[in-house]
């Protein structure tokens, strides 16, 4: 069932996340240790089999059933009419994890609990026990406990968060207790009429005390994924969200079908599904280069003489063809591309159908779907070309998805953010996913395992995270358990090959010694023909061949985890010998996975062996280090809700319910509404007067930009350098100096290595700007400290003088919560302007990669796109001339650099500006919740009206007790 809403969507919490796993079964009794840590290490335990004899009536658990001398008799009569293998039936067969020998019932408690075969009987099973099952039991080794662990499935809400103070347990329970406090203060404030009234004070506490109550840590870390098409990203997002399925895992269509996919929490069972479609002014810009590669391929094809080149254009011809078919459905004919019309015509009929076809109507709001199943068959349909059968198709009109679902690895504030490639040949979206890595706290290139070291993908972000200097980029290696022994033993050496061929050997003769067992079996007689000894021999066959089994399996694992995590361990160190270097910090975390591993084991029990598997997989260690990305902004976030906000609320209660008790006489509530009007006035004047440094601080940033890199220009020098730099690409053969035009400037071939041309150019800016650059943010961050000093110092001095004042020691009953009330108010605002700065910084940091970088997505590299798109156009006789004279003509413009600058001072001025404005907008409401605390005392209406319902007033008083005094008792 799909269904529309076009209401924002709410954080509402609801039920538990997606349908994964049937509630856990009943306990059954059991002699089973508890295994059930995601973080036990298991490399040094070898499983050993044991056997527990199950009475019928306890293989199942139910209600028990009344006891009669009847019921006993019926069993006792029906135990022995029952043949021995049907008794045998509720035998349970277990692998413990103890690393001595087996605890379990042993073949010769088995031969105790059946019926005693005659004396001198032959039996011919040998002596086929498999190491670790011997019957011998430890003494004082095993306990009776419930055999959950073997019950239950897999759960991810149950695995070991990340070790920081964040996802401690009491601190998560101190948030959840917090937010129940505020909903019973809510309750509470709303019992009476009084916040109904719009000018009542304690309308503003019960919607504040509301707010609280639904406080949500908001998503504060986005993680990207990036990498080729048939990597392995869709299939590891769908393993890191724990919803199989979900995220398409293959391009159905010809054309790039990837679209930009944003994954949020939010806390109910259904599918929110929300689509951002290109404006007209993108789309337009999109139709007019596909339509250009379409007919330059067309018309040009025999005029271009390098095999590169033909083969480069023919590529965009298709997808150019593919795209306009996925846009247009039937009504796309090639017949008008090949049209002797311009381009401009052609442009504008694909653009007027492109407008009548988009589909605005359809996803003009949010789309709800309450199962997976129809989740993932719309973002299928929103990904996928439809061939014309279905009409136009949806992707190509799509600039980004958002998906809100219930994903454990989401609930604390973590967005995973789905990218398309870089080297994507639709140059709309490419540029989209360079732009959007600048807003990502850690950035992941996925590869397969098995060419990790040589991935062009890997290599090409590299490159990128060292021109942008962004130090947060890692690498997700899938398919790790796509791995063969017989090759690892040739292709590794010495210990390594020696530790596979051992392994291999072991499991060999465990799979000999299951042959050897199930040929005993088969020459047995029929149950009909048997003796009770051979009956007995039959059970000790099938219990051996159960514990042959489960051996077996054990040492499959063994072997595939040593195959797995030696082959993992060698590519994370020649990925960190490769790129460590090339990231600012040298922080590079590498992770490896595997997706079918994940989904093979997620649901299969016992569930100890499960946790195992999936530890093997990646899945968990990488999940755990995602979440571990949120904790440090997330805790800043909710301790001051525990420390600040709560206070804050609970003392603005406290006055209003103090101010209905009161009793001072009319001279004693004179002079304190003047001491606070004191108070209110010199707050007011210090941070929103003309003197104050926040209402210039974008002035004083921009003069220091001026002053710091503005005035620095060299036009001409810069001009040269990149002149100079143009002639010696110039110089290189046709071929290669064609592949970096092809590639905007970035490239690498064996004859001329790896050259970022945009780079290169620049070379000499960059050295001029460079330390003065630093110089600036030194100065910037000076000035920033300066003003966050500033509003502290003013403040905490302003409050403590004058609630220090013998005016306001005449009504000592209200001067505890009202500086409580000041402070806490204090604090919140000291870090509002903190996060100004924290934003600005960022932003500034941001600005510098767009100045300053090489990116094809900075100032001059969009300066450059026109001119790289025109040298890739040329073709025929001379066209590498000609080439060469587009690239050395833009080189040789002083407007490329002068542009630039002017770019760049008016968007540090624009940034100067808006944070001038935020942090006078963050004193404003400052100030307003200093007037509210304030009136909270001197205002007669306040109590007026916390007089005029004493029970209500009552129970305020009786719940603020209560949050007072956990408040009290919890340290947050």
């Amino acid at each position: 069932m799909v269904r529309r809403r076009r209401s924002p969507v709410d954080g509402a919490s609801g039920g538990a996340g997606p349908s994964r796993a049937p509630a856990p079964d009943n306990p059954i009794p059991s002699i089973e240790d508890d295994v059930y840590s995601v973080t036990e290490t298991t490399a040094s335990r070898s499983p050993t089999p044991s056997i527990s004899v199950i009475d019928p009536s306890e293989a199942e658990p139910g209600p028990p059933e009344p006891a009669s001398p009847r019921g006993a008799a019926e069993r006792d009569a029906a135990s022995e009419t029952e043949s021995l293998p049907d008794r045998l039936q509720w035998l349970r067969l277990r692998n413990s994890t103890s690393s001595s020998a087996s605890t379990g019932l042993g073949l010769g408690s088995l031969r105790a609990a059946l019926p005693s075969a005659e004396p001198g009987r032959r039996s011919q099973t040998p002596n086929l026990l498999l190491p670790g099952a011997s019957p011998a039991a430890s003494p004082g080794g095993r306990r009776r406990r419930s055999s959950s662990m073997g019950q239950r499935r897999y759960d991810v809400r149950d695995e070991a968060p990340p070790q920081d103070r964040f996802h401690e347990p009491a601190f998560q329970q101190s948030l959840a207790e917090a937010q129940t406090l505020m909903s019973r203060l809510a309750g509470v404030l709303g019992s009476s009429t009084l916040h109904l009234e719009p000018d009542s004070s304690m309308k503003g506490l019960q919607e504040r005390a509301d707010e609280l109550a639904n406080f949500r840590c908001p998503p504060t870390r986005t993680v990207g994924l990036v990498g080729d098409s048939g990597v392995g990203k869709s299939s590891l997002l769908n393993s890191l969200l724990d919803y199989r399925n979900l995220a398409r895992t293959s391009n159905g269509g010809a054309a790039c079908t990837c679209v930009v996919t944003e994954y949020y929490h939010h806390g109910r069972k259904d599918f929110v599904v929300d689509v951002d479609l290109f404006s007209e002014e993108e789309l337009e810009q999109q139709l007019r280069d596909l339509v250009h590669a379409y007919r330059h391929n067309h018309f040009h094809s025999e005029e271009i003489e390098l095999p590169d080149d033909r083969r480069h254009w023919a590529k965009r011809a298709k997808l150019a063809k593919d795209t306009f078919r996925a846009m247009f459905a039937d009504r796309f004919r090639t017949a008008l591309l090949r049209s002797e019309n311009s381009e401009d015509t052609i442009v504008q009929t694909y653009l007027n159908w492109a407008m009548d076809l988009r589909p605005i109507n359809e996803f003009n709001g949010r789309t709800v779907t309450d199962s997976l199943e129809d989740c993932s068959s719309l973002l299928i349909r929103l990904t996928s070309d439809l061939d014309g059968a279905e009409g136009p198709g949806c992707w190509p009109y799509i600039k980004k998805i958002r998906v809100y679902l219930d994903a454990h690895i989401l609930s604390k504030g973590l967005v995973l953010v789905d990218l398309p490639g870089l080297r994507d040949l639709n140059s709309a979206r490419r540029n989209i996913t360079e732009r959007y890595l600048h807003q990502c706290d850690e950035i992941f290139v996925v590869c397969p395992i098995g060419r990790a070291t040589t991935d062009e993908g890997v290599q090409h972000l590299i490159e990128l995270a060292r021109q942008a200097k962004w130090s947060n980029v890692g690498i997700i290696c899938t398919k790790s358990d796509d791995i063969r022994a017989d090759e690892a033993q040739t292709d590794w050496a010495g210990a390594q090959a020696t530790e596979v061929q051992r392994l291999r050997g072991s499991v060999a003769e465990a799979d000999q010694q299951l042959a050897a067992l199930t040929e005993l079996l088969d020459d047995l007689d029929g149950p009909e023909d048997m003796t009770v000894e051979e009956e007995l021999e039959q059970a000790q066959l099938l219990v051996q061949c159960e514990r042959a089994r489960g051996e077996i399996e054990s040492r499959r694992l063994e072997l595939q985890r040593y195959l797995i995590t030696t082959r993992n361990d060698k590519v994370e160190a020649r990925l960190l010998a490769k790129y460590r270097g090339k990231i600012p910090g040298g922080n590079l975390h590498v992770f490896c996975a595997s997706n079918t591993l994940y989904w093979e084991k997620r649901d299969s029990r016992p569930l100890g062996v499960t946790i195992r598997f999936l530890e093997l997989s990646g899945i968990i260690p990488i999940r755990r280090h995602c979440m571990g990305l949120v904790s440090q902004n997330q805790l800043r976030i909710a301790t001051k809700y525990l420390r600040d906000d709560i206070p804050n609320l609970l003392s603005k209660v406290e006055l209003w319910v103090q101010k209905g008790a009161g009793t001072a006489d009319a001279e004693k509530k004179r002079a304190v509404r003047e001491a606070l009007d004191q108070l209110e006035g010199q707050l007011r004047r210090r941070l929103d007067g003309v003197t104050s440094p926040l209402n210039n601080l974008g002035r004083r940033l921009t003069d220091a930009f001026q002053e710091t890199l503005y005035r620095r220009r060299e036009i001409s020098r810069w001009t040269e350098g990149a002149i100079q730099a143009g002639q010696v690409w110039s110089g290189w053969n046709p071929a290669t100096y064609a592949a970096f035009c092809r590639n905007y400037g970035t490239y690498n071939t064996q004859a001329a290595g790896y050259h970022c041309w945009n780079e290169e150019a620049m070379r000499s800016m960059n050295d001029d700007l460079a330390d003065p650059w630093k110089h600036f943010e030194t100065e910037v961050q000076r000035r920033l400290d300066a003003g966050q000093t500033f509003v502290s110092e003013t403040l905490d001095g302003a409050v403590s003088f004058h609630l220090e004042g013998n005016a306001l020691h005449a009504a000592l009953d209200t001067v505890g919560p009202l500086r409580t009330a000041l402070h806490s108010g204090n604090r919140l605002h000291v870090r509002a302007i903190e996060d100004l700065c924290e934003t600005f910084e960022t932003d500034l940091s941001k600005l510098r990669t767009d100045a300053l970088s090489g990116l094809r997505t900075s100032y001059f590299g969009q300066s450059m796109e026109t001119t790289y798109w025109n040298a890739i156009c040329e073709a025929g006789r001379g066209s590498w001339d000609r080439k060469k004279a587009i690239i050395n003509g833009a080189l040789r413009r002083e407007a490329l650099f002068r542009e630039l600058m002017q770019k760049l001072k008016r968007k540090f001025e624009d940034l100067a500006t808006q944070l001038e404005t935020d942090a006078r907008a963050a004193v404003g409401e400052y100030l307003d919740g200093v007037k509210n605390s304030l009136d909270m005392v001197r205002s007669e209406n306040v109590a007026l009206e916390a007089e005029r319902d004493p029970e209500f007033r009552t129970r305020v008083a009786k719940e603020l007790g209560r949050a007072k005094g956990w408040m009290e008792h919890r340290e947050v």
